[in-house]
């Protein structure tokens, strides 16, 4: 039995409705399907440098910072 009084309203927290509500206040504050897009893609952009920038090219494919450090002599 629920605990809950039959009138209480209970918010949908799926993926879906997340996904509406995000493009609904997307297209309150852009207006039109196409400024919304804009907004988006420049986000994406934007993170996607960031990432970019935050990504460590140190270690790549078993070379660990190839040239930049001289190469030592077994002895």
């Amino acid at each position: 039995m629920s605990a809950q009084p039959a009138d209480q309203h209970v918010e949908d927290t799926t993926l879906d409705a997340e996904i509406t509500g995000v493009v609904s206040m997307l297209m309150e504050e852009h207006g039109t399907e196409a400024a919304a897009l804009r907004a988006l893609a420049h986000d994406f952009i934007v993170l996607l440098a960031d990432a970019d920038r935050s990504t460590s090219r140190g270690y790549l494919r078993g070379l660990f910072s190839q040239g930049a450090r001289p190469v030592r002599d077994p002895e």
